[in-house]
């Protein structure tokens, strides 16, 4: 090789050494863009607090939601039952009324849930079998986690691949034999592994919902969802997750727990929960469901989100060592208590309430009343006590659900400006006699404390393995849901409130839990209530609509409830799946049609005032425009060819693609053929103007089988708007809308609606 060639070979070996490094860098600035572009997109983490927007629960006395919670406090309700019958216990057999008595238990009643093996296994998809093989503090988990979101005004489909986490806390209570001390029944069995999997608690809902955040199950005994919504808040405050569900949950599904506490007489003798009160001779055992959806305040207020309560603070600590794993500590307690209230920056002295863990047995009582008095004692005197009590009074002591019980107590109570009463908790025990006032029980409901302040209180948990929690709940600045006192739908359009369900019969309940909302809730604007059933509620293939005035919905609502298929302000059918095909045509052109478009509705003002723009260059436009005139100014073919465009790109503007566009007649056809851009907008109204039919200019129609026809914007029949009707039944028949386009300038606003009627099915193996 000569010595020029060598020199060549070497030049091409660098040049392509440093081709392979340059792509190499290129490469490498694409990843540190990528990486920054997503650093860049996180939220921003810094000082920020945490925001309860949605809550659902089920606990003792038939409470489903949180406003029957409420009820049941104000009115210091009394929520135990007799044990549950269909759990395969020998409820006889079981009863002795000494304490003490091995395998017998000295009380027959507790606080249980009436609904506790309900499951609408066909909603999320589950056969029988797999149904009874999942434990119910699973199943009731999906339940709430999903009605949590919906009371949020979010619709829970539109969480698939977010950064939202879960955490629950839970400890298992030997469901199908699942303690290994039982035979396994044959129902379910090829479940239960996973069934009754504590780790499948909070996965089975971020499966469900396509969550890709943080899914966790935490154990810490009776504080276990305290320390779940610990975790949650810090998930939001770290930046780790967009929205957390922070939950708890206890099903009693075998007797063991009484039975065990029974034969230590750690049982009340009459099963009533004595918190703090002198006669305290123990507690009694409940069950129940509570799940919160967090958010960082600051995305809840720029998302409109409602703000029920703000987190301020949290901690969660252990006892380490002590006088025994499972005795109460007080200086553990006081530890917890000093560190949220340094986490919320918050004295002493700016807590009004304490919920106490409160479980009525004489001397964890005592301790507990003990840490607050060291702590909250601070700084305070007998004008401003510190006001405390606990909600086990009611229902007793739900166990792994017990904090979660007291936070949702708490929200309520901030929200309605009331303490609620602390039943059986007189004459009080000694530590709150000696404090000279500055601690004071709560036996009947008392109005808030007035203060310069927010509202602020503060929920304790502690755990039998010594973790014990504490969190800081604020009052937010304004109410969670803002609407006006009375309904404001004067110049608003008449819009359809749309329903669906899966199945017919959960159509049905969706329309009766709808009826019974509106009896209590007049203030509800109709624009507003058709708005938030529009953007907050997932669709399903079971779909109504009603549409009319108020009166007219209603009796809409009642026929649905009552199972008519359809009626004068009613329409029902199966959503299916397919594309569209809009018929492109116009109502006879006269003022008095005119005048009943809808032109209250911006959308369609901006999108006819955009046609008649473009038909300036072509036609002589009056002041009034093409299709407000109603006079003889404007040819009445390119009238109706406008209102058929209009009606195109309102659908359009809805989201709403048609695949097929056909005309009727001669301005529909040429209307259909711009549309379908076989001509030319110039082409279509010069052959209008020129009153040529398009039929023999244009190839022909495509074909129109098996699409969902669109109906076309039309005028009203003077009790319906034209717009609302055809809505409707774009929506029954299955047409994906884009509703916030739809409500696009009309000044709605989100408010509470009922959430998803589950079906009731019973599921539960017995052993």
């Amino acid at each position: 090789m000569t010595e020029a060639a060598q020199s060549e070979a070497k030049l091409r070996e660098y040049l392509r050494r440093a081709t392979v490094g340059l792509q190499e860098e290129r490469r490498r600035v694409r990843e540190l863009t990528d990486r920054l572009a997503e650093f860049e997109s996180r939220p921003a983490v810094g000082p920020d607090a945490v925001a309860v927007i949605g809550m659902a629960c089920r606990w003792p006395g038939g409470i489903d939601t949180p406003d029957a919670l409420w009820r049941a406090l104000v009115e210091g309700r009394d929520c135990l039952s007799p044990f549950p019958t269909d759990r395969g216990w020998d409820v006889d057999g079981l009863y002795d009324p000494e304490p003490g008595v091995p395998g017998r238990c000295c009380v027959r009643e507790g606080g249980f849930l009436t609904d506790a093996s309900a499951f609408d296994a066909a909603f999320f998809g589950y056969t029988p079998d797999e149904s009874a093989g999942t434990d119910p503090q699973q199943r009731l988990l999906l339940h709430t986690a999903w009605e949590a979101v919906e009371s949020a005004g979010i619709d829970p489909l539109s969480l698939g691949g977010s950064a939202t986490g879960v955490f629950v806390g839970l400890t298992p209570q030997g469901y199908a034999g699942s303690d290994g001390g039982r035979e396994r029944p044959e129902e379910g069995t090829d479940y239960l592994a996973v069934g009754t999997l504590p780790s499948a608690a909070s996965g089975r809902i971020s499966y469900f919902l396509g969550l890709h955040g943080p899914a966790l199950t935490v154990d810490t005994a009776c504080s276990s969802s305290l320390s779940a919504l610990h975790l949650a808040r810090q998930a939001l405050l770290t930046g780790e997750c967009s929205l957390t569900l922070a939950a708890g949950v206890t099903v009693i599904a075998v007797p063991d727990v009484f039975l065990e506490h029974s034969r230590l007489s750690a049982l009340a003798r009459d099963g009533r929960t004595k918190p703090f009160s002198a006669k305290a001779d123990g507690g009694n055992w409940a069950e129940g469901v509570g799940v919160l959806l967090l958010e960082r305040l600051s995305d809840a207020e720029r998302l409109g989100h409602p703000v029920l309560a703000v987190l301020r603070g949290s901690a969660v600590g252990q006892n380490g060592t002590s006088n025994g794993l499972a005795v109460p500590n007080g200086p553990g307690q006081q530890r917890v208590m000093e560190r949220a209230l340094a986490d919320a920056g918050l004295k002493p002295a700016d807590v009004d309430f304490v919920e106490a863990h409160g479980t009525g047995t004489p001397l964890g009582d005592v301790m507990e009343a003990e840490a607050m008095l060291r702590v909250y004692g601070h700084d305070r005197d007998a004008e401003r006590p510190l006001l405390f009590g606990s909600v086990k009074s009611n229902f007793g002591h739900t166990q792994s659900a017990s904090g979660m019980a007291g936070v949702m107590k708490t929200v309520l109570a901030l929200t309605h400006g009331t303490v609620p009463a602390t039943l059986h908790c007189e004459p009080q025990i000694n530590t709150v006699e000696r404090s000279h006032g500055t601690l004071r029980a709560v036996p009947e409901s008392v109005p808030w404390p007035e203060t310069d302040g927010p509202r602020r209180a503060a929920v304790t948990a502690l755990g039998a393995g010594g973790t014990n929690g504490h969190v800081i709940v604020e009052q937010p600045e304004r109410p969670a849901w803002s609407w006006s006192s009375a309904p404001s739908d004067r110049g608003a359009p008449t819009m359809p409130w749309i329903l669906s369900a899966k199945d017919p019969e959960a159509l049905r309940g969706q329309a009766r839990k709808l009826l019974a909302h509106l009896d209590g809730h007049q203030e509800q604007s109709c624009l507003d209530i058709a708005y938030s059933l529009a953007v907050t509620r997932s669709a399903f293939p079971h779909r109504a609509a009603v549409v009319g005035t108020r009166t007219q919905l209603v009796a809409g609502l009642r026929a649905l409830a009552d199972g008519e298929p359809s009626g004068p302000a009613l329409v029902t059918g199966r959503a299916r799946t397919a594309k569209t095909v809009l018929v492109c045509s116009a109502p006879p052109v006269a003022p008095l049609v005119f005048d009943r478009l809808p032109w209250e509705w911006p959308v369609f003002t901006t999108v006819v005032g955009g046609i008649e723009e473009e038909l300036r260059p072509f036609v002589s436009v009056p002041t009034t425009g093409v299709l407000r005139s109603g006079g003889d100014e404007v040819p009445s073919a390119v009238e109706s060819f406008a209102l058929s465009v209009a009606a195109a790109r309102l659908w359009r503007r809805f989201g709403v693609r048609p695949a097929v566009f056909l005309g009727q007649d001669g301005p529909g056809r040429w209307a259909a053929a711009y549309l379908r851009r076989t001509c030319t907008w110039e082409a279509a109204l010069e052959g209008l103007i020129a009153g040529r039919d398009p039929s023999a200019d244009l190839s022909p129609a495509p074909s129109t089988a098996g699409l969902i026809p669109l109906p076309p914007i039309g005028p009203s029949d003077g009790e319906r708007s034209a717009p609302a009707q055809q809505l409707a039944e774009a929506f029954v028949a299955g047409v994906r809308l884009d509703w916030a386009e739809v409500y696009a300038g009309l000044g709605a606003v989100r408010v509470p609606l009922p959430t998803y009627a589950f079906r009731d099915d019973h599921h539960w193996s017995v052993v």
